[in-house]
């Protein structure tokens, strides 16, 4: 496994000038429909790249698999990326990836098992197919087929294809190109300062989820922050504040001094070797973000109160990273942090996480700040929101907000995508009037170019991939077309797209379901005990009423024992119902734009 630390500061600094080379090769290209670009590759695939010569193939960039809390070290798990299918098992030391297909007949691995072998030299497991029983080490190699003369000395053509492997802010990172491996160690992981030290206090945070539309509307849609006041009003925004959006497009050196400002702050422990700069970042102008940025102005719950020297950055971290940097009046920065990964045409996965410094342990003291006699109290109140309150919610409430984050956009992007494929439409088309737009038109540039420089390598898959990145094949057609229209229950689903995979959720749902058990068995039990308690009430009273005082003992204990029953009875039909709203948040929600 390849260590995310052990970067050295001149690959990283390679790496940032080449971004910025790329974004100046691409700021001066002229925009290239989908059908032009196919069009020249058609004529000649070998031809030079020119403009796209600093964007790097598609299959050659590290992809944000899944989150390592989702998978299952015991079994191999099955995975798609650009229309790849692979699959992740743990070998007992570290995450591995290889195609899911058996060199033998191209059965899926991720049927088969992950074992110890017997080889004492070896302490690492094995993955074996179940079709036939060959068995593959970390690398791929066939180590043994059990039907040969030899079953230990297999074919050195006997083995799969295996790829390089990171883990990084809790996710299983892939670069799903063996042909380039070697050079995968060179390029950094796009993961903030913020985030590295979030994800060691709060890994409960992390969000996944499958998206029933293609990576091409995801990363255009999150990269573009005018939708929010009205995608998710009354969630993260108001469509009150829904006003133009001045952006700024940033130079290196601009790009630089926000990434001093996020790796100086005391809440980052960031090193030179863990610099990685967005390929194209804006900023709304200084002194307007407290009024343009839809989170300032919605100011939700107080906690993002601006003024004119708040600042408000968006970037994209080609080709699979979204970062939202905020600073409000406070002087305590926020992140909005999504990760996207392409499936295939049509699908893919998000994975989000929403740092923020004031729930954050403070690495170092600030020296701009002189002591005061209630920063102890502070550092008190500190210390429980950050190991009480936020330990807490950052878990499956958090989850839940984030699905109604996301609800307010899957019916739109999903009949996006079903729209242009049905009137023959591409992003080129649409209408664009507004500097709102300026992030999502160049994200739409950038894919073209990545896409051509996919074609460019000869790859037997390049039309595979493009079209899981871009949703169209190199045929003119639209894969959404073939995709059958799913309902609003089937693009609302929760259960199945985060769920049944999330550790956190799928154990608050089982909890949630023995109370409900608990509460079925109960019920009948307090209505019957309610119903014999009044009748013996009602015949203790008219039976032991005017009688002597033991007697009246009698009925007044009755009478007490069916009022009992009566409060328990009406107190279990309450929690049943409450426990029946909170199991339905893990399945489905209904969501209307018209509210």
């Amino acid at each position: 496994m390849i260590s995310i630390t052990g970067r050295s500061t001149c690959i990283a600094l390679a790496v940032a000038l080449a971004a910025l080379h790329a974004s100046d090769a691409f700021s001066a290209t002229t925009s290239k429909s989908v059908a032009t670009w196919r069009s020249d590759l058609t004529t000649s695939k070998t031809a030079p790249a020119k403009s796209s010569s600093n964007v790097l193939p598609l299959q050659r960039n590290w992809w944000p698999v899944a989150l390592v809390n989702t998978l299952d070290e015991h079994s191999p798990n099955a995975e798609r990326v650009l229309n790849k299918d692979l699959v992740l098992w743990f070998d007992g030391e570290d995450w591995r990836c290889m195609d899911d297909m058996c060199a033998h007949r191209f059965a899926p691995l991720s049927e088969g098992r992950v074992f110890q072998n017997n080889d004492d030299t070896n302490s690492r497991r094995c993955l074996s197919c179940s079709y036939h029983g060959w068995e593959f080490d970390s690398q791929g190699s066939c180590t043994k087929i059990p039907q040969a003369l030899d079953p230990t000395k297999a074919g050195k053509s006997a083995r799969v294809a295996s790829y390089p492997v990171q883990i990084g802010a809790g996710i299983v990172w892939v670069w799903p190109d063996e042909s380039s491996s070697a050079f995968a160690g060179s390029v950094p992981l796009p993961i903030s300062p913020m985030l590295q030290q979030w994800e060691k206090e709060y890994a409960q945070s992390a969000f996944q989820r499958e998206m029933p539309y293609g990576y091409e509307l995801l990363a255009e849609n999150v990269i573009d922050m005018s939708h929010l006041p009205f995608s998710h009003h009354e969630v993260l925004s108001s469509r009150n504040n829904g006003v133009q959006l001045p952006f700024k497009m940033l130079s290196l050196d601009e790009k630089e001094k926000v990434w001093e400002k996020e790796s100086s702050s005391i809440y980052s422990n960031a090193t030179e070797s863990d610099k990685v700069l967005p390929t194209y970042q804006v900023e709304i102008k200084q002194g307007k973000a407290q009024f343009s940025d839809p989170i300032f102005a919605y100011n939700l719950m107080g906690t993002n109160e601006a003024d004119e020297n708040s600042t408000s950055h968006l970037g994209f971290y080609a080709p699979s990273h979204i970062r939202y940097h905020r600073t409000p009046k406070s002087g305590l920065s926020s992140n909005t942090e999504l990760f996207v990964c392409p499936q295939s045409a049509g699908k893919c996965r998000v994975i989000i996480f929403n740092p923020f410094e004031g729930g954050m342990k403070k690495l170092r003291i600030d020296a701009t700040k002189s002591k005061n006699r209630f920063e102890f109290l502070s550092n008190i109140g500190q210390y429980l929101l950050r190991k009480i309150i936020l330990k807490k919610y950052m878990g499956v409430e958090n989850h839940l907000f984030t699905h109604d984050v996301f609800d307010g956009d899957n019916i739109f992007l999903a009949r996006q995508g079903e729209r242009l494929a049905k009137n023959g439409l591409d992003y080129t088309d649409y209408m664009v009037p507004s500097s709102a737009d300026t992030l999502s038109k160049i994200f739409r540039k950038w894919l073209d170019l990545a896409a051509e420089a996919t074609m460019r390598t000869g790859c037997k898959q390049a039309d595979n991939i493009v079209e899981a990145a871009l949703g169209v094949s190199l045929d003119g057609s639209s894969p959404y077309t073939a995709l059958p229209q799913q309902s609003k229950r089937e693009l609302l689903d929760r259960y199945n797209s985060h769920t049944k995979s999330c550790p956190i959720c799928s154990q608050a749902l089982s909890k949630l379901e023995k109370r409900k058990q608990i509460l079925n068995f109960a019920l009948p039990t307090f209505f019957g005990a309610t119903g014999a308690s009044l009748i013996a009430s009602i015949l203790s009273v008219s039976v032991f009423g005017s009688a002597n005082l033991p007697s009246k003992l009698i009925a007044k204990m009755s009478t007490r024992l069916f009022g009992s029953c009566l409060l328990m009875s009406v107190f279990s039909v309450f929690f049943k119902s409450r426990v029946e709203k909170s199991i339905q948040k893990f399945y489905y929600v209904e969501h209307s734009h018209q509210d």
